[in-house]
């Protein structure tokens, strides 16, 4: 999902505006009927050019977006005078105009800006210790800013299988099937777990003291966040059981988010 700065956007049209009376503004120096622009003008007009490039190019306005990169960037390097500014502001303000009716635009309500706005500081830790989960997070977040909150569950499921993967390599478990050692990649969630849950009871069997209790302590907060993430949404998500609210999908997004916090913490 890639933000616009529309305020940005609306300040450089109304700038391209003032520009079409470049030739009355008080900053116009110099004398007779035909003025050229000095060196300083030059250099304040240029850099909100650019911008507006920059913006007709996300747009994809490209009629503007061609008028800059051919004409005006070229002119405002060689030399205008500021009646040929004024016509060129005018014509590049007409082509924005006449562009954007058609174009599709989605808002994303404040609370949801900011989810992921703080994306990328509340989920740096996970990212660092498990990378693989980066890219489902991100669409997690991102579908959640734009409702599409089953979706997010989706994403934020498979966020969580890394995680879980990683923690039972981690334990070091085996996992197997009809007999045979199955890679933990391909172990199904209810192995992993149980699993996990053998490492516990093997942990209660050692003498007491501080690293049996951490041991204990670590292996019960995994196997409890698993377990609960398994029964409640991917089996859902993947049965197609139910749809998912927004307060569901915000809830969700929170569990994973400790989860995946605790196994950096760990890991």
């Amino acid at each position: 999902m890639n933000n616009f700065i529309f305020h940005r956007f609306l300040g450089i049209l109304d700038f391209l505006r003032k520009l079409e009376t470049a030739s009355q503004q008080p900053w116009a120096t110099g004398s007779g009927n035909i003025r050229v622009m000095s060196d300083d003008i030059a250099r304040h007009v240029q850099p909100i050019v650019t911008m507006l490039k920059q913006d007709c190019e996300f747009l994809d306005l490209s009629a503007a977006h061609q008028r800059i990169d051919q004409q005006l960037r070229i002119s405002l390097r060689d030399g205008l005078t500021y009646q040929q500014l004024e016509q060129e502001a005018r014509v590049l303000r007409e082509l924005v105009d006449n562009d954007p009716p058609f174009r599709r635009f989605a808002y994303v309500p404040d609370r949801k800006a900011q989810v992921s706005d703080k994306m990328g500081h509340e989920w740096a830790k996970a990212w660092e210790k498990i990378p693989a989960s980066k890219t489902d997070t991100q669409e997690a977040v991102y579908c959640y800013a734009l409702d599409r909150n089953t979706a997010c569950v989706f994403h934020l499921v498979r966020v969580a299988e890394f995680g879980l993967r990683r923690l039972a390599a981690k334990l070091k478990v085996k996992i197997t099937h009809t007999g045979k050692i199955v890679p933990i990649e391909f172990g199904e969630w209810d192995k992993v777990i149980t699993a996990a849950k053998n490492q516990i009871s093997a942990a209660r069997g050692r003498p007491s003291g501080p690293k049996r209790q951490r041991l204990l302590e670590f292996y019960s907060d995994a196997a409890d966040h698993c377990l609960f993430m398994k029964d409640i949404w991917r089996n859902n998500v993947s049965h197609t059981r139910k749809p998912y609210t927004e307060l569901e999908a915000l809830a969700v997004m929170g569990r994973v988010r400790d989860f995946m916090a605790f196994l950096a913490e760990h890991l």
